[in-house]
C-alpha cells in the first residue's frame, strides 16, 4: 500500500501525508515523505495544520461544556456574550447549535478569515476592526432557515467560550478536550516536528507556516492519530461509554439539524441509519485534510497533507487515498 500511496503523493506534487485508519479492532498508522520539500520525514508526530477540521474538534468541545451545564446548544448566544455583542437585527435569537451547523444566518465577508499575521482579540476581528475582517459580524438571515457555511459563526462561538470561562479558547480547550483525551500533539502555535505549506505544484509556499488568528474556526495543528483519539471518543459516547459527553449529546451531534439534512454540529452528514458516514473537510494555504467516519460501524479514517492540490479533496490526493481505504 505504501508504495502505491507513495506513487499518488508524487502525481499530485504533495511532499508528505499521514494517515490514520480504524476499522473497529483494526487500526493502523502511516506517515509518508517529507515535512518540506527536500528536507525531514514526516512521522507520527509531526504536526499538519487541520485548517477547517478545527470546527469539527470545537463542536466536540462545545458540546462538553453543554454536557457540564456550562453552556446550552440552544439558549441564545447573546445571553453569554459581554465582549461583543451579536445584532440579530430581529431575524430571531441565534444559538450555538445555530452556529455549529452553520445556520446562524451568518454570512463571511468577501476576503475575510484567511491567512493574517497579527494577533488580533476576538472581539477585533468580530467588529470589523482588522484586515482579517474588515466588516462587523451581524446576522444578515433569519436562523435555522438556510445553511450558509460560515467561519464567522466560529468566530462567535470562541467568543462565547472566552466570555463564558474568561480565559483564552486555546487554553480552555486544552484543559478540557486535549488533555482528558491525550491529545499531547493538538495545537494552535505549532511546535517542530512541523509541516510546510506546498503549492499545487509541489513548492514550498511562501508563508510555509500559515497563521489564522481564528481558533475555533481554522487555527488548528494536529496528527492524524491525535484527530483518531477525537473520533474514538465520539464512538465511545455513541455507545454510553465517554467520558466527554452523554449518548444523547452524542447522538444530537450527528443528527440532521435545522433545514440542512447533511449538516450535523461540526460536521456534514451522509446517509442515514447504520449507513451513516461523517466528514470533516480541511482546506487552506498549503494543506489539505480530511477526517470521514461511519460511526455506527466503529470505522474512521484521517488523511492530512501538506500539500494544496487546488482541487477539492475528493477530486485530488485525498479523494484517491480515500478510494483506497474503502475498498
Amino acid at each position: 500500500m505504501k508504495t502505491t500511496l507513495t506513487k499518488l503523493m508524487k502525481t499530485y506534487h504533495v511532499p508528505g501525508m499521514g494517515i490514520a485508519y480504524v476499522d473497529k479492532d483494526k487500526a493502523f498508522i502511516i506517515s509518508l515523505g517529507l515535512a518540506k520539500i527536500e528536507e525531514e520525514d514526516v512521522e507520527q508526530d509531526t504536526l499538519f495544520h487541520a485548517c477547517s477540521i478545527s470546527k469539527f474538534v470545537t463542536a466536540m468541545f462545545i458540546v462538553k461544556l453543554c454536557d457540564r451545564g456550562l453552556l446550552s446548544l440552544d439558549h441564545p448566544v447573546e445571553n453569554y456574550l459581554c465582549s461583543w455583542s451579536l445584532q440579530e437585527n430581529g431575524n430571531g435569537p441565534v444559538t450555538l447549535r445555530h452556529l455549529l451547523s452553520h445556520q446562524g444566518g451568518i454570512e463571511d465577508p468577501e476576503r475575510s478569515f484567511g491567512i493574517h499575521p497579527g494577533c488580533p482579540n476576538m472581539a477585533q476581528i468580530l467588529n470589523g476592526e482588522t484586515p482579517a475582517c474588515n466588516t462587523r459580524i451581524e446576522a444578515v438571515k433569519p436562523p435555522n432557515q438556510e445553511f450558509t457555511y460560515s467561519d464567522a459563526g466560529y468566530c462567535i462561538v470562541q467568543q462565547v467560550v472566552e466570555d463564558v470561562l474568561d480565559i483564552p479558547f486555546e487554553t480552555a480547550i486544552d484543559e478540557h478536550l486535549f488533555r482528558p483525551l491525550g491529545m499531547n500533539r493538538s495545537m494552535y502555535e505549532p511546535t517542530s516536528p512541523m509541516t510546510s505549506g506546498h503549492e499545487p505544484d509541489g513548492t514550498v509556499m511562501k508563508d510555509r507556516i500559515p497563521h489564522y488568528p481564528y481558533a475555533a474556526a481554522a487555527g488548528l495543528w494536529s496528527t492524524p492519530s491525535d484527530l483518531m483519539k477525537l473520533v474514538k471518543e465520539l464512538f465511545r459516547s455513541l455507545n454510553g461509554e465517554g467520558i466527554l459527553f452523554s449518548k444523547e449529546y452524542a447522538l444530537d451531534m450527528i443528527s440532521p439539524q435545522g433545514a440542512a439534512s447533511w449538516a450535523g454540529l461540526g460536521f456534514f452528514l451522509d446517509g442515514e441509519g447504520n449507513a451513516l458516514e461523517i466528514s470533516s473537510l480541511g482546506w487552506g494555504e498549503g494543506f489539505q485534510s480530511m477526517l470521514v467516519a461511519e460511526p455506527f460501524q466503529e470505522k474512521a479514517m484521517v488523511i492530512m497533507t501538506n500539500g494544496n492540490t487546488g482541487v477539492h479533496q475528493m477530486q485530488g490526493l485525498i479523494g484517491d487515498v480515500y478510494r483506497l481505504l474503502k475498498l
